[in-house]
């Protein structure tokens, strides 16, 4: 008789907290991958995947760090339930030690934000919400591998709030990290406006 699995099990910080437990010292990309396929979509995977620039990072790791997300994003706009990933992703390895490392930074963080996830605002993370979704986080796939200098804070944290609503079933969690793009929005805005004042008023004193 298969023992149920219990909702710790089921979660992403659950799955998290297994493959932090392993004792293998490197793991490939497609063996982690393996382990949040399922009945979530591709919600998991995307967090996954999200993981690594959700830290500070020096420049330019972002730009490499974020390929993995333009080969699962565009799937998750297709809306394919089961991932396809190339050989060459699937085969790469990890070294396990600071893989863990950084899990365990994540996971407090994650477990607070799961315990408030439910499902509600559904059209958000139906069909047509989980491909505008792939959509969105394309692009800021294709933004955070650009070289473009201290970009890569609310694409990732868009990125990984996408990837909770969707793995939540949480509408509200996907608004969210639209509301993280806005923000970037208005950043940007305000620093060209800036930027512009300074150029306006160095013309002045010439």
């Amino acid at each position: 008789m298969a023992v149920p699995r219990t909702r710790s099990a089921q979660s992403l910080s659950g799955g998290l907290r297994g493959l932090m437990g392993s004792r293998k010292a490197r793991l490939s990309v497609g063996e982690i991958i393996k382990r949040f396929e399922g009945k979530n979509g591709l919600g998991p995977v995307l967090f996954v995947l999200t993981l690594p620039i959700l830290v500070p990072l020096p420049p330019g790791a972002s730009m490499v760090l974020a390929l993995p997300l333009l080969v699962v994003a565009p799937q998750v706009a297709a809306g394919r339930a089961k991932l396809w990933l190339p050989k060459w992703l699937s085969a790469r390895t990890l070294d396990h030690k600071p893989l863990a490392k950084l899990i365990g930074r994540i996971l407090p963080l994650l477990e607070r934000l799961e315990a408030l996830g439910r499902p509600r605002l559904s059209p958000l993370t139906g069909g047509a919400g989980t491909r505008l979704v792939g959509v969105v986080c394309t692009l800021l796939a294709l933004v955070l591998v650009l070289p473009i200098p201290f970009a890569n804070l609310f694409p990732a944290l868009a990125l990984g709030m996408f990837a909770l609503g969707l793995t939540r079933r949480d509408g509200l969690m996907v608004l969210a990290g639209y509301g993280f793009i806005g923000l970037q929005g208005v950043i940007i805005d305000l620093g060209a406006h800036g930027v512009m004042a300074i150029v306006h008023h160095a013309e002045r004193l010439i």
